[in-house]
């Protein structure tokens, strides 16, 4: 090749030749566009008339060093200032003990006490959740079966007819949640069992209904909890099979001592709605090997459930959930187990558990301690995250936010979930901001026993319209690259 004539790939159309930069060339043009970037960020937080001049409509030629080729470099640190003066402000109301982190885009853009430990009362649920979804998959499923020692003959099972709990929480009859308004509830109807066992032409059981409960241990509430929140029925007994959250014992509102024997009397009543006979009264008891199987069915997938926990802050489905993981971890059915195995399987995950105490799986025990940005771990996490963040309550639409942010821009681009006791308040979750983007956020304030905190002492709606409107203040359409088609001629400049 002849000095001084360029490689083929050096030449430009019509076979005119390209100068090559030098090398210092790229990395100094990159450095004076981001130096003119951050000098508009600068101009466009103090209102300089000259920042005007890099997002004016009469721009048609975008220059290789102007400040439109690198908008997110202005966005950013004008954005993040301003959000961090608003939510350093609104944190004034918050009491000491309050964590707050925010994430955006990949990026941390807030930390308040990211790392210290708190009680996040029913922002716990985000962690059970994440344990569950890790332990089963999303599209597993708890099967509820109808099993005798021997298979029907001619329509007829000779003894008993076995209930055995597959783990499903939501259990209920189709009355249930009209007959309790304050409990809303996701309804599995038990019916559909009855109805599966007299399909597969059962018309008589010459014995019991045996509620087996197996599954899980038999304590019924976890150690720590406050008896006033059992006196308050805010949560029911936990079992391996039950029916209406463990209610209807002594009474359709009143806790049952023995969640399987009352799952029997309501599938002994809803076998006679379908026509099949049952002569033996309702008992409690475990299936002996080997059973056959009569009928079954199966719950909503695990996906689901958790949206369904999520949505309304189900306690009970949130508690079996917790034993669930145990039993799938280490094959116990208790809290315990399913309080380590959830710690486990999210240090195995990478989520921040320094700080962590999981006791239970509503985070009704004050003895459960979390942080923000362990909240804001499991709701970004690739895996499982958009399972939590597509099943959380909506503000001003659904589950516990359906009364938040009514009337407000804020409705229906929040989704969170809430935490509730006396002594804490608290939501994380997620906010699609005005400007694009989505914001992931943690807050949970704490005072000491006892003393209460609200939703409304801290001024939460406003924690809302803070991030709705972030990057406050930089409008990124103007700061975009101009399109080509815009270009007026080679003596035009903008």
């Amino acid at each position: 090749m002849p000095p001084g004539a360029g490689a083929p790939g050096d030449r430009g159309p019509a076979g005119t030749r390209r100068r090559r930069l030098p090398g210092w060339a790229v990395p100094g043009a990159l450095a004076l566009t981001a130096a003119a970037a951050l000098v508009a960020a600068v101009l466009i937080e103090s209102g300089d008339s000259a920042a005007q001049a890099v997002s004016s409509p009469g721009a048609v030629v975008t220059p290789v060093l102007s400040a439109r080729r690198a908008p997110d470099v202005i966005a950013a640190p004008v954005g993040d200032r301003r959000l961090t003066a608003d939510l350093d402000a609104w944190l004034a109301a918050s009491p000491a003990d309050t964590c707050l982190v925010v994430a955006g885009e990949g990026r941390e853009v807030y930390d308040r006490n990211g790392v210290q430990p708190v009680t996040g009362a029913s922002t716990q649920k985000l962690l059970t959740a994440t344990g569950l979804l890790m332990a089963l998959g999303p599209d597993a499923r708890f099967t509820t079966t109808a099993v005798a020692a021997r298979e029907p003959q001619g329509g007829v099972i000779t003894g008993d007819l076995y209930v055995v709990g597959g783990g499903d929480a939501a259990l209920a009859t189709g009355d249930w949640a009209l007959a309790n308004p304050g409990r809303p509830r996701a309804v599995h109807d038990v019916d559909a069992l009855a109805a599966a066992i007299a399909a597969a032409g059962v018309t008589q059981i010459q014995g019991s209904v045996v509620g087996d409960g197996s599954r899980y241990d038999d304590q019924r509430y976890e150690p720590s909890l406050a008896p006033r929140l059992i006196a308050q029925n805010q949560i029911g007994p936990i079992g391996g099979l039950m029916v209406n959250d463990g209610f209807g014992g002594a009474g359709p509102s009143a806790p049952s001592g023995d969640p399987a024997l009352d799952a029997a009397r309501v599938v002994t009543d809803r076998l006679a709605a379908h026509g099949v006979t049952v002569t033996g009264t309702p008992v409690a008891g475990v299936a002996p090997p080997g059973a056959v199987a009569v009928a079954s069915i199966d719950s909503p997938p695990v996906s689901q459930i958790v949206a369904e926990m999520l949505t309304f802050s189900d306690n009970e489905t949130a508690e079996s959930a917790m034993k669930e993981v145990g039993r799938s971890v280490s094959g116990e059915g208790t809290w315990a187990a399913g309080a380590a195995g959830v710690t486990s399987l999210l240090a195995q995950a990478g989520v921040s558990v320094d700080g962590v105490r999981v006791v239970d799986g509503t985070g009704l025990s004050i003895e459960d301690q979390l942080t923000c940005q362990t909240l804001v771990d499991v709701l970004a996490r690739p895996e499982t995250g958009p399972v939590l963040r597509s099943g959380l309550p909506v503000a001003g639409q659904s589950g516990t936010l359906i009364d938040r942010w009514e009337d407000s821009p804020v409705a229906g681009r929040l989704r969170a979930k809430t935490g509730t006791l006396r002594n804490v308040t608290a939501l994380a979750g997620e906010v699609q901001a005005a400007q694009g983007g989505s914001i992931t956020f943690a807050y949970v304030a704490n005072v000491p026993d006892p003393g209460s905190v609200t939703f409304e002492q801290v001024g939460l709606e406003r924690l809302g319209e803070i991030l709705l409107a972030y990057p406050e203040g930089v409008d990124l359409a103007a700061l975009a690259p101009l399109p080509a088609d815009t270009v007026a001629g080679p003596a035009a400049a903008g």
